[in-house]
Order: C-alpha cells, then structure tokens, then sequence
C-alpha cells in the first residue's frame, strides 16, 4: 500500500509525536509499504527517518512550488527516493497527494492537515485514521462528517489495521 504521512512540518510541534512518528515509520517499512508524505521536516522527517532506518523500500515525497515552501520558511527534510514537483501551491499539491496514495495516517497537524483528511474523506472515499491526541483529533472529533468517517486511533499498530482492513 502506498501510506500518506500527514502531520505540521514545524518541529517544535512534531517533537511531541517522535515516538509514534517514530513507531509508525518502522512498521510501515516492516509491512513493505511505499511511503508518501509532502517532503517537509517535522512529522514527515521522523517517520521517514525511522522507515529509512528500517528498511523502508521506498519513500515518495511531494514537493509544493518551492516558492511556496519559502514563503512559510518550510525546509525539504530527509532525502526521498523520488521527488514529484507538483510547482502547484499547498492547496492544490494537498489534492494530489492524497489522491495518489492508498490510505493516511495523521498526527499532530495544523489546517494543512486538517484539509487533507478532508480532501481523503470528501473526495476521494480514502481511509484515514488519526491518532486520537493532540489538535488535529480534536478538530476531527468536532465536525460530524470528520468524526463518522475517520477512525480516531489509540495507537499506530491500530491506525495501521484499519487501513489494511
């Protein structure tokens, strides 16, 4: 399967999420899955770190402009297997990355985030599980349609099988 990795790319907001960023890099390379994220640092570096560390077989990384990164002072984070250059701006690179993977997975995150679980949910019937701590779960328990269609997972071996189901 190919697993998005969504979640802030600001590492002071990440770093309270290394464990489970960590854990969910490695069993998504010990499942031999492909790795999708949007190439920035924070969530998306730690669990790349630790999927690379692991073995993980290929991790693809979805690029907005990089105009855009600059714009918001986002950094490329660890080195992808393959780069798409969407030259799109976040919004539009948001549709497209979660239109071209499996299912997601997502911590911690901010309305980036937010809009791609609603993107996955809304329009593109995608699985998504999200781990049931921190903004990003209490936004979706908040609106019903979120809280209907994704599952609010305890841990990351949960939020796994829900996607493999």
């Amino acid at each position: 399967m190919k697993i998005l990795v969504v979640g802030t790319w600001q590492k002071h907001k990440a770093a309270p999420f290394r464990k489970e960023a960590e854990e969910l890099g490695r069993l998504l390379a010990e499942g031999g899955h492909t790795l999708i994220s949007g190439g920035g640092e924070g969530i998306s570096e730690m669990v790349v770190d630790s999927y690379k560390s692991n073995n993980g077989k290929k991790y693809i990384a979805y690029l907005p402009a990089l105009k855009y990164m600059r714009e918001v002072g986002e950094e490329i984070g660890s080195k992808p297997d393959k780069i798409v250059k969407t030259n799109l701006d976040y919004p539009m690179r948001d549709a497209l990355i979660v239109k071209n993977c499996d299912g997601i997975v997502a911590l911690q995150g901010g309305l980036g985030s937010l809009t791609e679980i609603i993107h996955a949910v809304k329009d593109y019937n995608k699985k998504v599980s999200v781990i049931n701590k921190g903004d990003l779960a209490k936004w979706v328990k908040a609106i019903p349609e979120l809280k209907n269609k994704v599952l609010l997972a305890a841990d990351i071996k949960k939020a796994l099988e829900n996607l493999e189901k």
